[in-house]
Order: structure tokens, then C-alpha cells, then sequence
């Protein structure tokens, strides 16, 4: 592959990594499969516009920052837990998500009796 596939798909990797996310939740998060995401990283595939927007949008990066191959990256880790609430919450409908809050604030309510 050509040496910009190698940059973009380490800066892929570099971007998911510093938001602790793993393959399976970026993929799931960019509605691609993870082997795809994998081939990706590894420039194996070159992506299309359309995956790249994706996938930054899923990093909470713009298309740009993935193209800045002599920028430092720079992300706050994220709390993997939450990273996988919200991949299921992201799932459900806008109802069951108000729901969902509802339940998680009468657990907290009852915690505290």
C-alpha cells in the first residue's frame, strides 16, 4: 500500500487507542466490521471518504485530523465503561434511552437508602 495508507491507518490506530477504545468499539461505533477496521489500521484497505468521515466522527475528530501526519496526537482517555454504555445506549430508540436514564437514577436513589 502506499506510504499516506500507512500514515492513516497508524493515525487511526494512534486516535483509537488514546481514547481507550478498542477495534470492536470503534467498529460498532463506525458501523464497519472490526476485521475491516483491522485492514484499515494495518493498510491492508484504503478507506473511502465516506468510512474515513465515519470513523472520525465515531473519534470525535474531524476528517482533517486524521490527515495531519506530523501533528502529535492528543485525546483524553476515556472510561471504557462508559464508552460501552453508550454503545449500547446509541442502539436504542430516544424513549427507551429516557427510560434507561430513568432506571439508572432510581438505582443511584435506591443506593444511597
Amino acid at each position: 500500500m502506499s506510504e499516506i495508507t500507512k500514515k492513516l491507518g497508524a493515525r487511526i490506530r494512534a486516535f483509537r487507542k488514546g481514547t481507550g477504545m478498542s477495534q470492536e468499539e470503534l467498529a460498532f461505533k463506525s458501523s464497519i466490521s472490526t476485521t475491516y477496521l483491522g485492514q484499515l489500521e494495518r493498510a491492508e484497505k484504503s478507506p473511502t471518504v465516506d468510512i474515513l468521515e465515519r470513523i472520525a466522527k465515531a473519534l470525535d475528530i474531524s476528517v482533517y485530523d486524521l490527515f495531519l501526519f506530523d501533528e502529535e496526537i492528543h485525546t483524553t482517555p476515556k472510561n471504557n465503561v462508559i464508552n460501552k454504555i453508550n454503545a449500547h445506549l446509541s442502539t436504542l430508540s430516544e424513549n427507551e434511552q429516557s427510560e434507561m436514564l430513568k432506571l439508572i437514577k432510581n438505582v443511584k436513589a435506591f443506593k444511597r437508602l
